[in-house]
Parts: C-alpha cells; structure tokens; sequence
C-alpha cells in the first residue's frame, strides 16, 4: 500500500511528497521489520528454531508483557505507518492525499480508502500478536494430520474439536523433549488460559517464557524509533 502511495504521488506530479513517503516509511518499516525478528526470537525458546511456527502470527498473542519493548516500539511503527500524528508518515501520507484530493477527488477517495486499509491490516496484526492470550498452548505438536498450525481461530478462543482438549495434559508423565514432534507441554493455568510451558530435561524441568532480545537488537530498535519520532 506504501508503494501504491509513491506510484500515486509521481502519477499526480508530486514528486517531492513521493519521495518524502520514500524516506518516512522506510524508517517506519525499518522498525517493524526489527520488531518482527525480535518476535521470532522471543518465540524461538517455546516452539524450536522452526521457521514455520516461530513466524506463524497464529501461534502468537499475549507477547505484551514478555517483550514489553518490543511491543512499545512495535506499537510506534504501526501508528507511524497508519498515520496519525505528530510520527512520520503522518506528514508525507498528509500531503500525498492533499495532492490527490486537488488533482482528482476520484485520487483522493482512493488514497484515503486505502489509508483506512492500511490502519485496518496493521492494527489486526499488532492486536494478534500481542494482545489476547498465547495461542501456541493450544497446538498440538502430535505432528498428525488432523493437528494443523491453522486451525486455531485468530478471533474467538473456540478450539475445533478436533483438536484434544486434554492433549497436553495427558502427556504431562511423559519423559520426551518438547522438541520432539511427538510431544508438548503445559503447566496448566486454566484461569487466563496462557499457560507457562515445562521442558523436560532428564529430572529437572525448567519453565519457558517468550522473552526479549538482546541489546544487539534493542538498540537498533531505539534508533529507528527515534527517526520514526522526529523525522517528519
């Protein structure tokens, strides 16, 4: 959609709002792409390094108070991308729909129809990942067909009934690795349903919890997000 704005912006003739776009989403972008590999880390130490679960936004929700961070900075990136002020892309996005709105009100309906768009996707993605409850205590790692990685709703907390309810707590006894594709685990807490997760190693178990990155990683977080901030 940001591109579509620049396309539309050099079609109009407004050079300058297309290539001040160019520069404010780039830096907004920058910090939500950062903040989406802080994600995947923090997702790692439950599900494994396993592309298809530790990027699965499914198997994701409730990360606010793991990455408190991650989340804040995330939350400036969307804002910044959907365009409220005073952040950066408020300002470009501001001048490209004014453009189009004085060159065409057919442009204009467009640009602002695609604005609300892009509120609707990013604010849906930001609520999935970090609001809620953590959805991967519902997933059955049985590796049977019947098990998918899609089968959980990203709306309700309704499980298919074809997923065993008591799968997790049956396999409480069992000695295997959560790592395995033949087993999970849940130290229970029915009450906000999120769970904390219990890694079998040997006699000792040891409760795994998302967490933050390292500074390596934080810290490019807080430079973009100053950009992010002031750049406008």
């Amino acid at each position: 959609s940001q591109l579509g704005y620049m396309m539309l912006a050099l079609g109009i003739g407004s050079y300058q709002a297309a290539l001040f776009h160019l520069i404010t989403h780039a830096y907004s972008k920058a910090l939500l792409f950062l903040g989406s590999g802080s994600i995947i880390h923090s997702m790692e130490p439950l599900v494994g390094y396993s592309p298809d679960k530790s990027q699965n936004i499914v198997l994701m929700g409730g990360l606010r108070k793991y990455v408190p961070i991650t989340r804040t900075t995330f939350l400036w990136g969307t804002l910044s991308l959907c365009g409220i002020p005073p952040l950066a892309c408020f300002w470009s996005k501001d001048e490209i729909l004014s453009n189009s709105w004085l060159y065409s009100p057919f442009f204009g309906i467009i640009a602002s129809f695609t604005a609300g768009l892009t509120a609707f996707y990013m604010f849906r993605i930001y609520l999935l990942t970090f609001d809620g409850y953590l959805r991967v205590c519902f997933q059955n790692y049985s590796n049977t067909k019947e098990g998918s990685l899609y089968s959980i709703s990203l709306w309700g907390k309704r499980i298919p009934k074809r997923v065993n309810r008591d799968f997790f707590l049956s396999t409480m006894k069992s000695g295997v690795s959560f790592f395995s594709q033949n087993i999970s685990k849940i130290h229970g807490n029915t009450r906000n349903r999120i769970g904390s997760f219990s890694i079998s190693f040997g006699a000792k178990n040891t409760f795994v919890y998302p967490h933050e990155t390292g500074n390596t990683m934080l810290f490019p977080l807080f430079i973009l997000l100053l950009f992010t901030l002031f750049i406008g």
